[in-house]
């Protein structure tokens, strides 16, 4: 299926289909097929089509911590500065729910498989991706069946419907009646024996023809039923699969009959037509990016495809694994929600991606939350309306983990406030900004500002963390630490242009003023740059590049300006350190940074890193690497994590576009080698829809469409040449400068070109 664009063809990677290998090496190097809500990976095994699918809102509830009176702010750092470990631990560390028979934290679940098992002698032979269409294709080879003609082929198509949690199949090619299905919910041992456990009752599996599946019961939870439904087809075979929850095993396998039956009724061409319309919609909406080099245009368009299927209105917020858990094991740190960077990452491009409507179903959860994270802010610190969230919690906002660093770094509130300002940014939304991102700035500043003291001359941060530099240990924290400095400026920086927008709080504009003119901006050493906290600089690799957060993404740093040495000084430091800890989801984090700087080459360079460490053979993006040499951080190379993919996504984005200290800058960070670039609708802060092309290393044109109307301030994309500006219905400007600002009203399209 092609993607309209008018008299321009569809970027290659849109065109051609994604190769995926067959047999499927391990399970994520299945093709994933997602809708936010359910996720199917399709992948192969000698004669069997495995279909391995999951739901992201699929959860055991059972366990996490709970945090006593004594777990305050005061306390905590009575105890640190005492070294009083074994009180620090007691507290801070929670107390588990340990009765028999109760996991100790919620987890997300395994559902199981699928299997088609086709005619002895037929195997997959090939598979791809449509990016542009969410069509899953094998070809199915029939060795051993000779006709006249040689080997017999067949095809197997697959779409996931995007209004519903129905994977729908067709089988063409192959006399259906001789494809068997069968139903395998986990069976591997480490499920199974958490299953046994925790008193998840044996899956009770059904066959009754052209309908079967299991229904798995889980304690405190509805009871989940997958089931599949068959449709014979002249030359070959039709399924439908699903996934449904119900208060009892009986309720839940109707409703996934009467699912299926609608989704039959319907018919797969009707059924897929409407999923390929949808996809046809995301990618005209989208940021459209054409490089010439297709590595990183790959890696723009999977991670954009891979957010459609993770986060959209409507489904759960993303988590770590989204809807693509494995079947064989429980998901890498209970595929939870990880405050600190992973949530952050999987929403870096939807902005500029231009689909801000991915952001959702996190401002929606966050909403759900609110009186558990007042309760947090209140018992931590007296904070009658902060809000607080803890670094890992479940869909419900429960605390995952024994991790006292992560239960004090406020970093993660602040951090998940930002990406509500940044939709407010890029929408130019009023009413989403008063009503939604200003309250929860303002509440992640109330227990901030309960932190901070006062010595009269300056602001200071007397107990805080970088996060996870040093783990749990009992000196895994300082004064000052850099990442949550440059929080709090740009939390102040944030609160004070809004307040003033929407005219509200003026005493508190006024403290917000105070404290950024007398907080330090970082830890700071003449030699060294910023430190992770005061007297602590970055000893070893780490990958966690946040003391660095105030260069990206909190921008509170002039790095091409007063702040250059200081920023130079950093990044050398963190270049001397090295990547030998380094994991996945860190590498484009570290492309963005160099980026900012305008360093095309190195950010390129991270991305072709990313992509040949951190990639696994099925497009999916890894933990740890992929073999040994580049980082330590290597046992476990088959870990998948979503937020890579999509840090990816974003860091092609801000190679092209960026806006840093308020202005706009168009191909930033564009190496040497991409000579010939162009991209449409790339959505900029300020509610800006951006266009330009780039030819033989040389830029050619900028179009810019003002949503909402406002001021616009531009780095000239042709250094600081003359260059002109057309806008409908005025005569033509002729300006020179490196930097231009520009009132706009809302509609207006302007077209830059060089004089």
């Amino acid at each position: 299926m092609a993607v309209s664009r008018g008299a321009a063809p569809p970027p290659r990677t849109l065109a051609e289909r994604l190769e995926f290998p067959f047999p499927t090496p391990e399970v994520h190097a299945g093709i994933p097929l997602g809708n936010g809500v359910s996720g199917a990976l399709v992948g192969s095994n000698q004669n069997r089509v495995s279909l391995v699918i999951n739901r992201a809102d699929y959860w055991d509830h059972r366990g996490g911590l709970e945090f006593g009176p004594d777990a305050t702010y005061n306390n905590l750092k009575t105890w640190l500065e005492a070294g009083n470990e074994a009180r620090l631990r007691e507290v801070f560390e929670g107390s588990r729910q340990l009765e028999p028979g109760v996991p100790p934290r919620p987890t997300r679940l395994p559902m199981g498989r699928m299997e088609l098992v086709l005619p002895s002698g037929w195997a997959v032979q090939s598979g791809g991706l449509h990016l542009c269409n969410g069509e899953a294709e094998l070809e199915l080879s029939g060795w051993g069946r000779r006709s006249g003609r040689g080997a017999e082929i067949a095809k197997l198509r697959a779409v996931l419907l995007r209004d519903r949690p129905v994977l729908c199949i067709r089988v063409t090619g192959l006399n259906g009646a001789e494809i068997r299905v069968e139903s395998r919910p986990p069976d591997s041992p480490e499920v199974l024996k958490h299953f046994r456990e925790f008193g998840f009752p044996p899956a009770e599996r059904f066959d009754l023809g052209e309908f079967g599946g299991w229904v798995q019961e889980c304690p405190e939870e509805p009871a989940m039923c997958a089931g599949w439904l068959t449709h014979s087809a002249p030359g070959g075979l039709i399924l439908y699969v699903t996934a449904v929850f119900a208060e009892s095993p009986v309720a839940a396998r109707r409703d996934a009959l009467s699912m299926l039956e609608q989704a039959r009724s319907e018919g797969f061409t009707p059924a897929s037509a409407r999923t390929y319309s949808w996809w046809g919609r995301w990618w005209a909406q989208g940021a459209e990016v054409r490089l010439d080099d297709p590595h990183a245009e790959q890696l723009y368009y999977l991670g954009m495809y891979k957010l459609a299927g993770l986060s959209v209105p409507g489904s759960p917020a993303a988590t770590l694994q989204g809807p693509w858990v494995e079947d064989h094991r429980l998901p890498p740190w209970s595929g939870d929600y990880h405050f600190n960077i992973n949530v952050q990452e999987c929403y870096w491009p939807a902005f500029s991606g231009n689909h801000l409507e991915c952001l959702e179903p996190l401002s929606r959860m966050l909403r759900e939350w609110e009186p558990t994270l007042r309760a947090n802010a209140r018992a931590f610190v007296g904070a009658v309306d902060g809000r607080m969230l803890p670094h890992s919690t479940d869909d419900r906002g429960r605390a995952m983990s024994g991790f006292w660093t992560g239960f004090v770094d406020h970093g993660s509130t602040a951090w998940t406030g930002h990406l509500l300002w940044q939709y407010a940014r890029y929408s130019g939304d009023t009413e989403y900004l008063r009503h939604t991102a200003y309250p929860f700035l303002k509440g992640a500043m109330r227990v901030y500002e309960a932190m901070l003291e006062d010595s009269g001359r300056e602001f200071s941060l007397p107990v805080s963390v970088s996060p996870e530099y040093g783990g749990a240990a009992l000196e895994a924290w300082g004064r000052n630490a850099s990442f949550q400095l440059a929080l709090i400026h740009w939390l102040c920086r944030a609160l004070i242009e809004i307040s003033g927008l929407l005219n509200l709080d003026a005493t508190d504009r006024q403290r917000w003023e105070e404290i950024d003119r007398r907080l330090p901006l970082g830890a700071i050493d003449p030699e060294q740059g910023l430190l992770l906290w005061e007297g602590q600089p970055l000893a070893e690799s780490h990958r966690h590049h946040s003391h660095l957060a105030g260069i990206y993404p909190f921008d509170i740093f002039d790095s091409l300006g007063e702040h250059r040495q200081l920023i130079r000084q950093s990044l050398r430091r963190h270049t001397e350190v090295g990547m030998g800890k380094w994991t996945g989801w860190c590498v484009p984090w570290a492309a963005i940074l160099h980026a900012r700087l305008g360093n095309g080459e190195q950010a390129s360079l991270m991305l072709d890193l990313y992509r040949r460490v951190f990639v696994g053979p099925g497009h999916f993006s890894t933990h740890d690497a992929r073999f040994a040499g580049v980082s330590v951080m290597d046992r476990r190379p088959d870990i998948m994590q979503l937020e890579a993919s999509l840090g990816a996504a974003a860091a092609v984005l801000e190679m092209l576009l960026h806006t840093a200290n308020g202005v706009l800058k168009v191909f930033p960070a564009v190496p040497p080698h991409w000579r010939d670039v162009s991209f449409d609708r790339i959505r900029a802060d300020g509610a800006f829809l951006v266009s330009a092309v780039r030819s033989e290393g040389e830029t050619r044109s900028v179009k810019i469409h003002s949503e909402v109307g406002t001021t616009l301030k531009i780095a000239n994309p042709w250094g600081d040449g003359p260059f002109q500006i057309r806008q409908a219905g005025e005569p033509v400007r002729h300006v020179r400068g490196r930097h231009l600002e520009l009132t706009t009203t809302p509609g207006a399209s302007l077209e830059l070109s060089r004089a």
